[in-house]
């Protein structure tokens, strides 16, 4: 599940190639490529154009029983026995900030940022 942004435009954040593409570029072509921004900031004549991806994932876990082989004892006879424990379900959630700094209007370098990227 993707929060933040469009399902299009994310995969397309992360490729240094199409960020790199950017560099020169104005902001209403930033604004074109990528959609509104997550957050913006403004500073010293620096522009920063911020776009967060978030995802969730989820694991299902494991089940991770099974039954032993047949045996015999003493006193009580022979048996069955089970063992094993499995993994249990687990969520975690990645983020990816990507932001490009624009100077007179213009990109003059971008970022990532998160353990998403």
């Amino acid at each position: 599940m993707l929060f933040g942004m469009t399902g299009c435009a994310v995969p397309e954040l992360q490729r240094h190639s199409v960020l790199q593409s950017m560099v020169g570029q104005s902001s209403v072509e930033v604004l074109r490529r990528f959609g509104v921004p997550t957050r913006n900031y403004q500073t010293q004549g620096h522009t920063f154009l911020s776009y967060i991806h978030t995802q969730e994932n989820f694991s299902p876990g494991t089940w991770g029983g099974d039954w032993g082989g047949y045996g015999y004892g003493y006193g009580w006879g022979p048996g069955l026995g089970a063992w094993g424990g499995g993994m249990p379900p687990m969520y975690s959630t990645s983020t990816c900030q990507t932001t490009f700094e624009l100077v007179n209007d213009r990109v003059t370098s971008w970022s990532l940022r998160g353990d998403g990227c």
